[in-house]
């Protein structure tokens, strides 16, 4: 049996190890959520490695990892859909949303794997797409 003393101290450990794994959320915005996902995705924020699973949210600078035969269905908040295949890596660098239509701005880096991607409510010139080939925009 654990005494008073040794408890108070494993609480408080515990507490530390949980704040340090979600400050990386706290520090992060809000930028969507996962419409639906098949098998294994992750979700790297501040360090903190997640499981991305139906309805979970996403937030700016995250990288969403899918495994063999794992699938993602993403949507952001201007409505932007994005599929991401299995062996993918992408990673959420930048998402500022301006319901006018004038300032906003999002900067996806696809680094590994297939995906899809479908512009949303904003401005065409706020989407930016980085591979490791080069950098895709939207035009008219």
């Amino acid at each position: 049996m654990m005494s008073p003393k040794n408890a108070i101290f494993a609480a408080a450990v515990g507490t530390v190890a949980l704040l340090t794994a979600t400050s990386g959320f706290a520090e992060s915005a809000k930028i969507g959520s996962a419409v639906s996902t098949k098998n294994k995705v992750e979700g790297v924020v501040g360090g903190a490695t997640h499981t991305i699973s139906n309805g979970k949210e996403l937030y700016t600078e995250e990288t969403v990892k899918t495994s063999d035969a794992a699938v993602a269905d993403l949507q952001f908040l201007d409505d932007t859909k994005m599929s991401v295949g299995p062996l993918s890596e992408v990673r959420l660098d930048k998402f500022v949303y301006d319901p006018t239509g004038t300032s906003g701005s999002v900067v996806i880096n696809a680094t590994k794997g297939a995906f899809r991607f479908v512009s949303g409510r904003q401005d065409q010139k706020a989407y930016q797409i980085k591979t490791p080939y080069g950098t895709l925009g939207i035009r008219n």
